[in-house]
């Protein structure tokens, strides 16, 4: 399965600001493969997050397409894309996103519990807080855990099931080292089992499990290397 944008772009306005108009995103085409890591680098405010919401049809584009295959998202009903990203787009946000009143297991297994509350997922929801090192927390409550469990937690809940595509926006920020290179490891196998992988990120060690890299400015996005 690819994903691919097709000339996307996205200007904002801001109150009260002599430049009332700037442009997150300049003309941009970028694809997806299936099996490989695309990572996207740059400062903060760059464009990235703005560009990796677009095409996991979180915001629509001012100009342009995305598509899952032949799937054009943003002609697809609110439900209709809802329903295609539960099952295809797998989504690590860069903030802590959790239930307060579910245990950290029930966290991981709430995507699949949210269409097909029928669905046996306890042994798949385990073994990826086991790849996250978080399986001694299966039980504990979101209130209880730090930022980096917090984040290692979404990880888990983004693959529960096993996306074609994962979008992922910062997902070692708040880990140290040993646990950021688990999480590069995880990806990069994710990606070597098929699945399309967009990576943005500030680390520099993600260049290493990256199949092509981009540099991310003002909006424009250029190809840094392909390995």
């Amino acid at each position: 399965m690819k994903l691919r944008a097709e000339k996307i772009s996205k200007t904002f306005y801001r109150e009260g600001n002599r430049q009332k108009f700037f442009n997150a995103i300049e003309e941009t085409t970028i694809t997806l493969s299936e099996g490989s890591v695309t990572v996207i680098k740059g400062r903060s405010g760059s464009g990235k997050s703005t560009l990796l919401n677009i095409m996991g049809g979180l915001l629509q584009p001012d100009a342009g397409q995305v598509f899952l295959d032949d799937n054009s998202l943003y002609s697809l009903t609110d439900r209709e894309m809802s329903r295609l990203r539960n099952r295809y787009i797998g989504i690590i946000p860069q903030g802590h996103t959790a239930l307060r009143s579910l245990t950290v297991l029930e966290n991981v297994m709430l995507p699949v519990h949210l269409y097909t509350p029928e669905q046996d997922v306890y042994d798949r929801a385990m073994q990826l807080l086991q790849r996250t090192g978080m399986e001694t927390l299966a039980d504990a409550s979101p209130a209880e855990l730090s930022g980096g469990e917090l984040r290692r937690m979404a990880i888990a809940r983004s693959l529960l099931q096993n996306p074609p595509i994962l979008l992922a926006d910062e997902p070692t920020g708040d880990l140290d080292d040993e646990n950021t290179e688990l999480v590069l490891q995880l990806i990069r196998q994710t990606a070597d089992e098929g699945t399309a992988v967009l990576l943005v990120t500030h680390e520099a060690a993600a260049e290493a499990y990256a199949d092509a890299v981009y540099t991310m400015q003002a909006g424009k996005l250029e190809v840094s290397s392909r390995l």
